[in-house]
């Protein structure tokens, strides 16, 4: 009875989370890439890196290249209210029923009339496993743990299982970074 308490409580407090004040107007959508009109490479460049830290881990920076990526960080569920990876009630409740994880490249490259262009990519994806994980049902009946040791050649190629299941880009966490970023720069 208080689990179903609780649950009620947390779905009413989401929903009046996202309903929001109509009083205030809607921050324009930062286009990506975004145009920084700043002839200095390097503060484009940490300011970038700085944002891209806040939330996940870099991986590389290759200022030849002018590419940043990071390390795939696992989705923020409705339980973790201090990470802000997952973007809106709706990204937070995917993470939350599923296991997904989300990694950012970014480029910083030179516009063609001058400052530069900073583009942002969030891919999403989903966790592929076998068999779920951890899964207890019928091990009381069936035990795996020593199954019979049986040796079969395998003829032709054998499908090996990816992992993750790429999804898309996360469009809503792309617009938070490059709002970060433009706020950062004072655009």
């Amino acid at each position: 009875m208080r689990l179903r308490m609780f649950a009620a409580c947390l779905v009413a407090a989401a929903a009046i989370g996202q309903a929001g004040c109509s009083i205030v107007a809607p921050r324009p959508v930062a286009e990506n890439p975004l145009l920084v009109p700043s002839a200095d490479f390097e503060t484009v460049w940490k300011t970038t890196v700085a944002v891209l830290d806040e939330y996940f881990d870099i991986a590389t920076e290759n200022r030849l290249s002018h590419t940043i990526v990071t390390q795939p960080k696992l989705g923020a569920t409705l339980l973790e209210p201090w990470n802000g990876d997952s973007v809106g009630f709706d990204e937070r409740l995917e993470s939350t029923m599923q296991t997904i994880r989300r990694f950012a490249r970014a480029t910083v490259t030179q516009a063609p009339g001058g400052g530069f262009v900073v583009k942002i990519e969030v891919h999403k994806e989903l966790e592929d496993l076998a068999r779920p994980d951890r899964a207890a049902a019928g091990r009381s009946v069936f035990n795996n743990d020593f199954p019979i040791n049986r040796s079969r050649e395998i003829v032709g190629p054998v499908p090996v299982p990816n992992g993750w299941i790429r999804l898309n880009r996360d469009s809503k966490l792309e617009q938070v970074i490059l709002q970060r970023i433009r706020d950062a720069l004072f655009l």
